[in-house]
């Protein structure tokens, strides 16, 4: 399977957690700012992390008070899950639907995700009917990806639909949301005594990444 074992092993996924959750707390504190919404207090809300690979997403977000759970195409990562997290983990390709009801979740999560799928904007269309609040992705910034991560030896070669801010803007317009933003940013560790550093900071054009916010409604979430 294209997401199976060894493809998790060679992206040292596991090894990679404390960077992944912290990908994860530093968007979901961007979004809370950019949606003027408080983000990180899900209680009496629901919340779905699309691609959850091994659970993080979905562990952060049950650890802020959501009803959280998670969906991806891949079973092996699925079985890591449920064995790590109590929580829902379901197999489904966002190509093709989520199967939930329309507007079911506060909140929905996609990190580092839709640059693997083919139909990116049926996927992210798909996403967005499950949401009835905020949806946030974060994705590589094409401009940059290709050069840079060939370089350091890491580009992934299932990242198929890789797009810029400005192409992603043309996107996500044709789904006419009540507001959205995109913001090319960059993820910065540094170790200092034993302790790891991290930041995100906004780079206009250079990022190395894209962060996409979506808001379905005007009112407080």
């Amino acid at each position: 399977m294209q997401f199976g074992e060894e493809y998790f092993r060679n992206l040292k996924y596991s090894q990679r957690e404390h960077l992944i959750r912290r990908h994860i707390l530093e968007n979901l504190n961007w979004a809370s700012r950019a949606a003027k919404f408080n983000l990180l207090d899900g209680r009496g809300k629901t919340a779905l992390d699309v691609g959850c690979a091994y659970g993080y997403a979905v562990d952060i977000l049950g650890n802020l008070g959501y009803d959280a759970c998670g969906v991806d195409v891949s079973s092996y990562s699925l079985k890591k899950a449920k064995k790590l997290y109590q929580a829902d983990f379901i197999a489904c390709d966002i190509q093709k639907g989520i199967p939930f009801k329309k507007d079911s979740f506060d909140l929905l999560t996609c990190f580092e995700v839709i640059e693997h799928v083919a139909y990116p904007l049926q996927a992210i269309g798909n996403m967005l009917d499950a949401c009835r609040g905020v949806m946030i992705c974060t994705t590589p910034n094409k401009t940059v990806e290709r050069p840079i991560k060939k370089v350091v030896r890491d580009f992934d070669e299932t990242h198929i639909s890789v797009k810029t801010k400005d192409e992603w803007k043309k996107c996500i317009e044709k789904l006419s949301p009540s507001f959205f933003k995109i913001e090319t940013f960059f993820d910065a560790s540094l170790r200092a005594r034993d302790k790891l550093l991290f930041k995100s900071f906004k780079i206009p054009y250079f990022g190395l990444n894209l962060r996409i916010l979506i808001r379905k409604q005007g009112d407080q979430l």
